[in-house]
């Protein structure tokens, strides 16, 4: 507004002095000493007074008060600069907003210097990213960590940028300096999360999540940790089953069900026990924890183990044992059935299929699965593909064309291209 009133002013002056000129257009002779005169026109004559009073006053000012003078003059021009600067850095930040990189650049050359806020300086970096690669981009936040060192105003975006590109050692380093400087820094911690599932370290993945949900439970960021935390929670326990032993869920807004661990954890140790060569050890656990749980997956890490060892023939009996034991179940049997037809069995194969009592008009049936929310929860499983598949093979290899026929027929409703 102030601005605008001296632009009219200044237009009002100089329409008067234009108007007084064009009226007054005569001239008029000026003696200077002797003989010696010029001539000009009448309105310079006025101007010009004008233009002498004031600068013989601003003289006098300064030969009666040179000190207040100079810090008026000084104090004038400071104005003059921060004012200009802040026109620029409002025009930048405009430039900004408007994702135009020629007159971001442009203004950004007019403040670069010595003293231009880091603020400033990383805004600049942000608005790069239109123009250059990542790796470039990278590279100029490493030169302007070098000259802030420490300072979370370069260290947070920097980070968030390693993030964005998953480069994933640089978000380890960067997140733990963060730490350092500012322990628990919520930045940081979901940095780690990210680094931690970049390398499916789940059990430190889970640690990180855990002081996120402690301190911002309920709240946006913490939106998506607390959906995937239960998932990363059981590939933390197939990882180590030891993980949760002594593991308070009180940062959870319900109560965990924690008997559905114990399927995980027979997972992790026979994984552990994998390892050392401990096969049997191994399906020893598998079988046990399947008798009391009834869990799938562990007949999918038992059968692993099986082939691990070479197809020893006491990990064989064991799944064996669970088909003829009270609580025989349908996908231990299938899986005995199929580990005997691998092993050319055909007849016993086909003995233990006949064993076997599908739920009648229906080929999906529920079995239990580790890790549910809910206490009880069960998902469907098609097993029913698995019997007819080995019904077929076992009919081809046995040369029983009816059958073989029989059972393809119903493989393929199952796979619905015949209704």
């Amino acid at each position: 507004m102030k601005r605008l009133l001296l632009i009219a002013i200044t237009l009002l002056l100089l329409g008067s002095v234009g108007y007084f000129a064009t009226q007054n257009s005569h001239n008029v002779s000026l003696n200077l000493y002797g003989n010696y005169s010029i001539k000009v026109s009448a309105w310079m004559v006025i101007v010009g007074s004008f233009l002498a009073g004031w600068a013989v006053t601003e003289i006098w000012q300064f030969i009666s008060h040179p000190q207040r003078f100079v810090q008026s003059f000084l104090g004038k021009y400071s104005k003059y600069r921060v004012d200009k600067k802040q026109q620029i850095t409002q025009n930048f930040k405009n430039a900004a907003l408007l994702r135009d990189p020629k007159q971001v650049k442009k203004t950004f050359n007019k403040l670069a210097n010595q003293e231009t806020p880091l603020s400033i300086r990383v805004q600049y970096l942000e608005q790069l990213r239109y123009e250059k690669s990542a790796e470039e981009l990278l590279n100029n936040y490493a030169e302007l960590r070098t000259k802030f060192k420490g300072d979370l105003e370069i260290l947070l975006p920097y980070l968030k940028l390693a993030c964005e590109v998953s480069e994933w050692d640089l978000v380890e380093r960067l997140s733990h300096e963060i730490l350092r400087i500012t322990p628990g820094h919520p930045d940081a911690l979901v940095g780690l999360r990210q680094f931690y599932i970049a390398r499916q370290d789940w059990v430190a993945c889970i640690e990180q999540e855990r002081e996120l949900l402690k301190k911002f439970s309920g709240s946006l960021m913490t939106k998506n940790i607390s959906m995937a935390h239960e998932e990363h929670l059981q590939k933390a326990l197939r990882q180590d089953p030891k993980c949760l032993k002594n593991w308070s869920f009180r940062y959870l807004p319900q109560k965990r069900d924690k008997k559905n661990d114990k399927p995980l954890e027979a997972v992790g140790e026979a994984a552990q026990l994998q390892k050392s060569g401990m096969f049997l050890e191994a399906a020893k656990i598998l079988k046990d924890t399947f008798k009391r749980t009834a869990t799938p997956e562990l007949l999918e890490t038992l059968e692993e183990v099986y082939r691990e060892s070479g197809a020893d023939e006491q990990i064989l009996e064991m799944v064996g044992g669970l088909h003829n034991s009270r609580q025989r179940a349908i996908p231990s049997s299938l899986l005995f059935a199929k580990l005997l037809y691998q092993n050319d069995r055909l007849d016993e194969a086909s003995k233990v299929l006949g064993e076997v009592k599908l739920p009648s008009a229906a080929t999906k049936f529920q079995v239990a699965t580790p890790g549910t929310k809910d206490k009880g929860q069960q998902s469907m499983e098609v097993w029913s593909d698995l019997y007819h598949a080995l019904q077929f093979l076992i009919a081809v290899r046995q040369e029983r064309s009816e059958d073989a026929l029989q059972e393809a027929k119903s493989l393929m409703r199952e796979a619905k291209l015949l209704e």
